[in-house]
């Protein structure tokens, strides 16, 4: 069975186990289908993109004040977008995939026995860089890797040059089920004009990385689902930026960042990543979860970690989701979560 776009999303007035419920920012109800689908193919159409991106699009940062300009806080960017077969049309923004905007990309799902097959095109038309896809979690073979080794440049999928394309194979075993990222692990390229200095991991700097989800018969059902993607943008590197930024999603600052909307009483689930250099602490005031055993209302993970948090929502109020460094909520790693009373 094969699976266009990966999980399908339909309109659904109940919840069933295995399902996903209402998701997102919109607050609207929908289903992710959870049946169980033994061997089943998950197929995505993805595309690297560059594109101008500003990382503070209403110009300020609503915690302290302080103004930027558009010249200060825009740059190239290079994200992923998913499509459809063939690339022919990019999603809709939706429930299963996310809003598709390129930062992150789309969130790729699998079930415990899934095959996820992902068809891969490099359009970077601004750098013209090589770029891969690399996964975290899932099992697969050398050609379904992404990650580039100079002693062997010409491994198949480490370095796929602009206008090409390579399919990559995963699969989704028992150990597999959470929260993941993927991202580019290409050839190391300096995106400065004229720049000579090989930088590592730049495509996921400048904005290719994304969310996989994989889930198996015990995952329960939730209200709300929330994806967020910790990521640190360094000035010297990227051309155009000011300063360094934190950015959740591809924004920084509060008033640009991802604003999550729940209610009392929703089963609400985070899934949370981290790309970058820096160690980042997910904390949530007023609320806490189940962690190793113990309960938390802040936990830490690394670059390429990913956490699922989930908990019964019983706090009304608007509250900011943040890093809880200081110097990371600073530079951009704060935004809102508004929670009503509920019917």
């Amino acid at each position: 069975m094969i699976r266009a776009g990966g999980v399908a999303a339909r309109s659904a007035p109940t919840h069933r186990a295995g399902s996903a419920g209402r998701t997102g920012s919109a607050g609207y109800r929908l289903a992710v289908a959870q049946e169980e689908l033994d061997g089943c193919v998950r197929e995505y159409w993805v595309q690297a993109e560059s594109f101008l991106h500003n990382l503070v699009p209403n110009g300020r940062d609503d915690m302290t004040g302080t103004r930027y300009t558009p010249e200060q806080t825009t740059y190239w960017a290079v994200g992923l977008r998913g499509y459809t077969a063939n690339w022919a049309t990019p999603l809709p923004a939706n429930p299963a995939t996310g809003p598709n905007t390129g930062i992150p990309g789309p969130i790729l799902r699998g079930r415990v026995g899934d095959v996820i097959r992902v068809h891969f095109r490099n359009n970077d038309n601004h750098y013209r860089f090589p770029h891969s896809m690399h996964a975290h979690g899932v099992r697969y073979d050398a050609g379904s890797d992404g990650s580039f080794c100079g002693a062997s440049p010409d491994r198949p999928g480490t370095a796929v040059p602009f206008g090409q394309t390579h399919t990559y194979t995963w699969q989704c075993l028992p150990a597999s089920v959470g929260t993941w990222t993927y991202h580019d692990h290409s050839a190391a390229r300096d995106p400065r004009p004229g720049g000579h200095e090989p930088v590592a991991g730049v495509g996921a700097m400048l904005g290719m990385f994304g969310i996989l989800a994989v889930t198996d018969g015990s995952t329960s059902e939730v209200d709300r689902e929330f994806a967020l993607v910790f990521h640190d943008l360094a000035a010297v590197l990227v051309p155009g930026l000011a300063v360094d930024f934190d950015a959740f999603n591809g924004f920084s600052f509060l008033g640009n960042t991802p604003s999550f909307t729940a209610a009392s009483g929703d089963r609400v689930r985070w899934r949370i990543a981290a790309l970058g250099d820096r160690f980042h602490v997910f904390h949530l005031p007023g609320h806490r979860w189940c962690d190793r055993g113990g309960y938390t209302d802040a936990q830490a993970l690394g670059p390429a970690q990913g956490i699922t948090v989930d908990y019964v929502e019983d706090n009304p109020g608007e509250w900011l989701y943040q890093c809880q460094s200081g110097r990371h909520r600073a530079g951009g790693t704060v935004g809102r979560y508004r929670v009503t009373a509920g019917s």
